[in-house]
């Protein structure tokens, strides 16, 4: 496999050299096939990885249950702890083609994918940023100037346009951060502290999902689930009446102390209900056709609660 690896590195110092802003690395897939197919016992070198390295990083910033390295360690020796790597043989091929077109088509996919965040981003921002395919863990993750991305996902290994949009979703949020840190959920003491972070978190998710919302449109790709409630009035508004609720029950109980009742009952609804997601892109469409999406690039400069009151402003009207 030293041919394959050699050709990976061939290939991340060309897109480095001919795309400053967006490279793509793919050592961490190639390593971990490696491992289990071929039997090269890479198990420090997936560990060291940068783009597992930035996982476990994600992981110890924003879980409650962080996982270690040795967890990964112990995932890697076929334990699942963490990492589910019991199907890399089985899906060998697939992970090899999943490769073989993303690096077949970086240009196409930075041309059409990568640069739409733009549009809802501040004219100065210069968008930097590192692209690491990896095989287990979570399906994206994105801060700090780099992205993980799982193509072990089954909606990624389904359809590659589900790839390249989720690109374009996470390098909405790796250019959010420059204008807001990422908030610190394990610091929040009040539920006026749990508020701040529920509106950051709508904005940064909701802006983020309607990054590729118009692209999907046109290509026809609007099976994910949050596109689905987008376009379907009836359960859109029931989600939009269920969001003003978490944000009315926290209004009313900004003074109390939170606990991990409160927090599991709202991150529950806003989380795992895709509250984020849906009703905070729901407020960028609004905003965008009311004022266009240079309304939006500014509003990323200002607070979350000034993107709210905006939107508020326009419903009002209605």
């Amino acid at each position: 496999m030293k041919t394959i690896t050699t050709l990976a590195t061939f290939m991340f110092v060309k897109s480095s050299h001919l795309f400053e802003q967006t490279t793509f690395d793919y050592s961490g897939a190639e390593l971990v096939l490696e491992h289990f197919t071929d039997n090269q016992g890479n198990v420090e070198k997936i560990v060291n990885n940068p783009g597992y390295q930035h996982i476990l990083l994600h992981s110890k910033k924003y879980s409650s249950n962080p996982i270690t390295k040795e967890d990964l360690r112990k995932s890697l020796n076929g334990q699942n702890e963490g990492f589910n790597f019991s199907n890399v043989k089985a899906r060998k091929d697939e992970y090899l083609k999943i490769i073989k077109y993303l690096k077949e088509n970086e240009q196409e996919i930075i041309t059409k994918y990568a640069k739409l965040c733009l549009k809802y981003l501040p004219d100065n921002y210069k968008q930097k940023a590192t692209i690491y395919f990896v095989i287990g863990g979570y399906n994206g993750i994105a801060f700090d100037n780099k992205i993980c991305m799982n193509i072990d996902y089954k909606q990624f290994r389904e359809n590659y346009n589900e790839l390249n949009l989720y690109i374009a979703h996470e390098l909405f949020h790796i250019g959010f951060e420059k204008y807001h840190p990422l908030p610190d959920i394990f610091k929040a003491k009040t539920v006026k502290d749990l508020k701040e972070i529920i509106s950051s978190a709508t904005m940064n998710e909701g802006l983020a999902t309607l990054t590729p919302y118009h692209k999907r449109i046109e290509m026809n790709e609007i099976s994910d689930y949050d596109y689905k409630v987008l376009l379907d009035t009836t359960v859109l508004n029931k989600k939009i009446t269920q969001f003003n609720s978490v944000i009315k029950y926290l209004d009313e109980n900004s003074d109390k102390k939170l606990t991990n009742e409160i927090l599991g009952n709202v991150l529950g609804q806003c989380s795992g209900d895709r509250l984020f997601y849906i009703v905070g892109c729901y407020m960028g469409l609004k905003i965008e056709e009311k004022y266009g999406s240079k309304k939006i690039q500014e509003l990323v400069k200002e607070s979350p609660e000034i993107y709210f009151e905006t939107y508020y402003q326009i419903t009002k009207k209605e």
